[in-house]
């Protein structure tokens, strides 16, 4: 059985996240002894059935792609861009974006919002020039795909306490199966975010071809 300290470094957690799912109910839980605890099969049963991942010291293996990953284009088509993402905080808008993020209805994600959120409270992910790239703390095992990248461009500006002191108008949240694809795709896009005219036109875009084919055109200067 695991205690409530060893779910939480299982599912990669704040102690505090955990039990406010215990109290809401999310998670499956025994009572012995006047103490809760976890079973760690029914633990990572519950995970695998909700596609949420788990936190290993090893990289999951078979998540590599052989052929090398996907393009920054492609994993920003696959993640989706939305304009007029409201919310006032971080926390808001990291909650709408986590909505938007164009994966199976079977992942639940309001835990990916979670996810998104803890991150946020160790750190700001604010890069500067009005632009944060949220991500959890670790990769995540379970996702269906090896990455995407959910452009949203917000209603209005929110301060993420950013290192410039800037508001954030834009996010990339970057969801990846892998750390070495969560490196390559954050490489990627600090290299365009480098230019000033592509932050330029980020504050100008209104259609996600402009704001793809930008990316293809930065990109074809790497490759």
């Amino acid at each position: 059985m695991l205690t409530i300290n060893e779910a939480a470094k299982l599912l990669g957690m704040p102690k505090a996240t955990v039990m406010r799912w215990v109290r809401q109910g999310k998670l499956p839980t025994r009572e012995i002894g006047g103490q809760t605890l976890f079973s760690q099969e029914e633990l990572v049963r519950w995970a695998r059935k909700r596609n949420i991942f788990l936190h290993r010291d090893v990289e999951p293996a078979g998540k590599e792609q052989r052929s090398g990953p996907e393009s920054l284009y492609r994993a920003v088509e696959k993640g989706g861009v939305f304009f007029n993402v409201k919310g006032n905080t971080p926390t808001e808008v990291l909650r709408r974006s986590a909505q938007l993020v164009p994966l199976s209805p079977e992942i639940d994600k309001s835990f990916i919002a979670d996810l998104l959120i803890q991150r946020e409270k160790l750190a700001s992910t604010g890069i500067g020039k009005g632009v944060a790239i949220p991500h959890p703390r670790y990769p995540l095992e379970s996702l269906p795909v090896p990455a995407l990248i959910t452009t949203c461009f917000l209603a209005k500006p929110v301060d993420f306490k950013a290192i410039d002191g800037k508001p954030v108008f834009v996010l990339f949240v970057l969801l990846s199966s892998n750390t070495k694809l969560h490196l390559h795709y954050l490489s990627r896009l600090s290299f365009c975010l480098r230019e000033p005219e592509f932050v330029s036109m980020l504050s100008r875009c209104k259609d996600p071809q402009q704001l793809l084919e930008a990316i293809r055109e930065k990109e074809a200067a790497i490759d």
